[in-house]
């Protein structure tokens, strides 16, 4: 071989030797490798075949990947990889597994057997189990965020539409739970049965037509004509509540907190009824209703009896975040849903589970622990199971069946009429009704109340705003407060009183991005760590450079907006503030409205992705405002409202708030003149301004900028303690 050749050669194989180091990585990379490729090579070291969407995987890396690897054992492998990504497996075959999203809410029958044999050794009487229970019940309720529980709607119950059958009446029912927040469903009650009634609440689970379908219609009127007053009610964004939230609206966290609150506050009502009995009042639901039935008989001590169906497991906290999205199962260092059954003891219990669901193992292994805790209260009497082996996750015949047997006999009801003459009760009788007789609101929607909310944004945030203790907090800006993105501005904030600074994300001019050190993980951890030790909030982020520059003519607009929205969620904040500003008036210059248009648009998506609200402030009035944000089309763009424009243009300050309304102001400027305080301006009048804000249902943050003293106009605490203090007189 030539001395060529061997050089070449050399230079290949130390090629070839850079390239195998590159790609197995180092230290300084973490031996970082895509997921894809660590995953081809689990399959030919261990010479099995994994099965899973491209697009699970799809631009995924693992850190440390082959440190990761345990050559004995590729489960151990898998699960240190996988783990890493949020992601888990299944074995689906010999020497094959199929990978999947990991899914919180389940465990094996192995770990949940082990959980409750856990647990018993937490209490062994009466006295610890009561301990425990009381302090599983108020962590429940504070997770839950019902702890207290928020203010109701004021409006009455909405009853249309009364039928009359054989032997029972149905009514449809909606209620406000919550101001803006509506709940329908329908009253079962039986004809010619006089004296005081038992109530039963009927929530439901994830079927197939919910509670309209023809087997939860046999129930609800069979246990009318019993003797009972029933009612049943609609999952959180299903059935009617789709006129006011979207599908996937019903897997959001507070929907779990919904459906708790609709078991109560519907309970509250029937309970108001002459004929209710509350010492007789039961719930029973099947699946995600099993889920509520367990939960509302722990939460709330007026329910007397329960019958959770095909629900009930040790290691099945339930698919959906509405049964276990706000962590009720991580309470009391954890707990699963056959001890959130048990804390109904001593009261009757029945369970219902089958053979070919999560409830297989009920006889064995959880009622047994469920049986124990009644034997705390010499009631085990008092709790049953009944296991159908051969049958599915439903709420069929046999199921209601077994139902109607427990209820008759706890609640002494006399149906010795309709026993046929296999004993069973007789379902013959019901009426099976079409979806659109049980509408509360029409077939169309038109009885649904004006203030109802149309998007889950709008109600998430005046959820978050009632519970918090101040519908409207009282924020202060950095910028105002001459301190742009200076740490010190939060303690600054905090000792005037504020409840939250709204924090600027610097300036713009001609760079791509504005001059923003919140990107900066450790500059960022001070100014959180500050926000937790002087116990405010980080508002909103401010793109103010945007008062100056061109949003509508910009290029970079987009990595601008982006950078504020990364910003904001790095630090948990749901509000961005974007002004227009003097090169987008579009009062001044109408014909920038096309491209305001198209780029909020755009920015609108960006925003609904990530949960995060842009407020825009414009000169525009009112009614042109709210045309606006109706081209845009999107509740995550609102309106930052600003006190001064309508005042300094002679307008009425008052009816803009009433025209722009709850859902369309996101924020407020509260300020005027900058040339006197709020509390001395003769154009503001705020007791007018918060009976205004009450009568549309407005919660947020009122933002204090200028409105400064001309005498000393740079005294920071002069001016902004001052107008802070004044606001609180009224608002906190």
């Amino acid at each position: 071989m030539s001395f060529g050749k061997i050089i070449k050669s050399g230079i290949a194989c130390l090629a070839l030797t850079i390239q195998v180091a590159s790609s197995q990585g180092n230290a300084d990379t973490k031996f970082a490798e895509p997921l894809a490729e660590v995953l081809k090579t689990i399959e030919t070291r261990f010479g099995i075949k994994l099965s899973y969407p491209e697009s699970l995987i799809k631009d995924r890396t693992v850190t440390y990947a082959e440190w990761r690897f345990r050559m004995d054992n590729v489960e151990q492998t898998l699960q240190n990889v996988l783990a890493s990504q949020d992601l888990t497996f299944t074995k689906s075959g010999e020497g094959k597994y199929k990978i999947k999203n990991f899914e919180y809410h389940l465990k094996t029958p192995e770990e949940g057997k082990r959980q409750l044999d856990y647990l018993s050794t937490l209490y062994n009487n009466k006295e610890a189990w009561e301990k425990r229970k009381d302090s599983m019940k108020t962590e429940m309720l504070t997770a839950l965020r019902l702890n207290p529980l928020p203010v109701t709607g004021n409006s009455k119950p909405i009853l249309v539409n009364k039928r009359q059958y054989n032997g029972y009446s149905v009514e449809n029912i909606a209620l406000e739970i919550f101001p803006g927040l509506y709940i329908a469903g329908s009253v079962y009650k039986p004809i010619g049965i006089k004296g005081k009634l038992p109530v039963v609440l009927s929530p439901d689970g994830h079927w197939a037509k919910h509670r309209y379908r023809d087997d939860a219609q046999y129930r609800f009127a069979t246990m009318a004509r019993m003797g009972c007053l029933v009612v049943s009610y609609d999952l959180f964004a299903w059935g009617e509540s789709l006129l006011q939230f979207k599908t996937e609206d019903h897997r959001r966290a507070l929907a779990n907190t919904v459906q708790t609150l609709s078991g109560i506050r519907f309970l509250d009502y029937m309970l108001s009824l002459k004929e209710a009995d509350p010492s007789r009042v039961a719930i029973s639901g099947g699946s995600g209703g099993g889920s509520q039935t367990m939960l509302g008989t722990a939460l709330d001590n007026r329910i007397t009896l329960s019958v959770p169906v095909v629900m009930m497991s040790s290691y099945h906290s339930g698919g959906c975040p509405c049964e276990s999205g706000m962590g009720v199962h991580l309470c009391g260092g954890g707990t699963n849903n056959v001890e959130i059954a048990a804390m109904a003891a001593p009261r009757p219990q029945l369970v219902i589970s089958d053979g070919k669901d999560w409830t297989q193992q009920v006889p064995t292994v959880e009622f047994p622990f469920l049986k124990n805790t009644y034997k705390f209260y010499n009631a085990t009497s008092q709790v049953e199971n009944v296991h159908m082996p051969d049958e599915g996750h439903d709420f069929g015949k046999n199921k209601r069946q077994a139902l109607y047997a427990f209820l008759a006999k706890h609640f002494k009801l006399n149906t010795a009429k309709m026993q046929a003459t296999d004993g069973r009760i007789d379902e013959s009788k019901v009426t099976i009704e079409a979806d659109s007789l049980m509408y509360a609101f029409g077939n169309k929607g038109e009885r649904l109340p004006q203030n109802a909310f149309r998007n889950y944004i709008d109600f998430e945030r005046s959820f978050n705003n009632l519970t918090s203790g101040k519908p409207i907090k009282i924020g202060l800006i950095d910028l105002m407060l001459l301190k742009r993105q200076k740490l010190s501005a939060v303690a600054l904030a905090k000792e005037l009183g504020a409840d939250g600074l709204e924090v600027d994300m610097g300036g713009l001019g001609k760079r791509i991005t504005f001059s923003n050190q919140l990107l900066t993980d450790s500059i960022r951890d001070k100014f959180m760590n500050a926000f937790r030790d002087n116990k405010i909030i980080p508002a909103s982020i401010a793109m103010t450079g945007y008062y100056a520059q061109s949003f509508c003519e910009r290029e970079s607009y987009i990595e601008s907006v982006n950078d504020a929205f990364k910003t904001a969620e790095l630090m948990g904040v749901r509000d961005i503030f974007l002004p227009l500003g003097v090169a987008c008036n579009l009062q001044e210059q109408p014909g920038k409205r096309k491209a305001v248009v198209e780029r909020l648009t755009e920015i609108a998506k960006i925003a609904e992705e990530k949960g995060i609200v842009v407020n825009i402030e414009t000169s525009l009035n009112a009614t042109e405002e709210l045309i606006l944000l109706k081209d845009i089309g999107s509740p995550y763009i609102k309106s930052y409202f600003n006190f001064s424009e309508p005042l300094k243009n002679g307008r009425d300050l008052y009816k803009e708030l009433e025209i722009l309304g709850r859902d369309n102001i996101g924020m407020i400027h509260c300020t005027n003149k900058d040339s006197v305080w709020l509390q001395n301006d003769p154009q503001i009048d705020l007791s007018k301004i918060k009976q205004t804000l009450n009568k549309i249902g407005w919660t947020g943050w009122l933002m204090v900028e200028r409105s400064r003293d001309a005498k000393k106009p740079t005294d920071v605490k002069y001016n902004y303690g001052a107008n802070t203090a004044y606001l609180k007189r009224f608002f906190n």
